[in-house]
């Protein structure tokens, strides 16, 4: 017998600022963890510790004090229990810029004045406010490849240098201390923006460099946060509604591809998950921010990165489990992908 709604688990409201970041970048900076741990609260613990029956995200989530105005947050996280889509985010990050680089994920947006969006993949979020909160979030599917920037607005002026007059109106107003500002822009990544996006997941550099690179790759970010707000348009709905049901299809979708060296066509795929050929592409990319071929390419070439780095197979075998057929076409990709040949990352 199907449940109703009423014997659902209510919603867990959590509120997140920036001294929770600050709080979560003074955990990592000592090797520990900082977890929300659903009816329990914000814990500090040791990495990948025990949390009892407590189901969590696999993955990681990091937070960095790249100095006293920059907070560098990263998340590279799957299989996100159901648990999870029952905790409401409220998100007060008042007095900073809050940027959002969303590679992968779904959620639900609530915004200050009551209005609510769906925003997946491939998308690009910055908010400011200087009195109140930026809004609701409700995180929806299992994966959530992300990366958030604070900032305050001393660091574009006095680091950046970026003049107020080079702002959108509402911006300036933010930057200029303006109590009653609020800014909220919504758009799709650019494709040098995921480029950064995806080193600051993954950086290639060793960890005495780590920091410097970090910050470097932050800035950049910004940079091209602030140059994106000079295009006016705003990330358009799809057109596209998708079901718990669909949605659910797109994940099983997803996985299909995770388990295949070569990629199945979009026909066999959205007959695999029981939808119409149409929806998966149109919902696959919505969710996931890229087409179900770039996915696949994605995630073959981040695999075979893996192999190359941790366990130091041979280049022609990478390039099989990565779906190539030659290891010419494999490295032209991987070159493409991660700036470097595959020889360079080699253990």
């Amino acid at each position: 017998m199907a449940s109703s709604d009423s014997e659902k688990p209510p919603e867990e409201h959590v509120k997140f600022t920036i001294d929770n970041m600050r709080d979560a970048a003074d955990a990592h900076r000592r090797g520990l963890s900082q977890l929300y741990l659903p009816g329990k609260g914000y814990r500090v613990v040791e990495p990948d510790s025990e949390h009892g029956d407590v189901p969590l995200p696999q993955g990681t989530h990091k937070i960095n004090s790249l100095s006293d105005d920059l907070l560098l947050a990263r998340s590279d996280m799957h299989d996100i229990p159901e648990n999870v889509a029952q905790q409401r985010w409220d998100l007060d990050m008042r007095g900073w810029l809050f940027l959002h680089f969303r590679l992968e994920g779904l959620s639900r947006e609530t915004l200050p004045d009551g209005t609510e969006r769906t925003v997946g993949g491939n998308s690009f979020l910055l908010s400011a406010s200087q009195s109140g909160p930026y809004g609701t979030r409700q995180v929806i599917g299992d994966s959530w490849r992300t990366v958030g920037i604070a900032c305050r607005p001393s660091f574009i002026a006095d680091e950046l240098k970026i003049s107020s007059d080079n702002l959108p109106r509402e911006l300036r107003q933010f930057q200029e201390g303006d109590e009653t500002s609020e800014f909220w822009f919504a758009g799709e990544l650019t494709a040098v923006m995921m480029g950064v996006a995806n080193a600051l997941l993954k950086p290639l550099v060793h960890e005495t460099v780590r920091p410097i690179y970090l910050r470097a790759k932050a800035v950049e970010l910004v940079c091209l946060a602030v140059d994106r707000l000079r295009q006016p348009e705003q990330l358009v709905d799809s057109g596209i509604k998708l079901s718990n049901y669909d949605v659910s299809c797109m994940h099983r979708a997803q996985q299909i591809l995770d388990d295949s060296r070569r990629a199945p066509t979009l026909e066999e795929l959205a007959r695999l998950v029981g939808v119409n050929r149409n929806k998966l592409a149109v919902g696959f990319k919505h969710v996931f921010g890229m087409t179900v071929g770039t996915y696949h390419r994605e995630r073959r070439l981040t695999l075979a990165f893996d192999l190359l780095k941790e366990s130091g197979v041979s280049i022609a075998l990478a390039a099989d489990e990565a779906g190539y057929r030659d290891a010419s076409s494999f490295s032209k990709a991987f070159k493409v992908r991660f700036g470097v040949l595959p020889s360079d990352v080699r253990s």
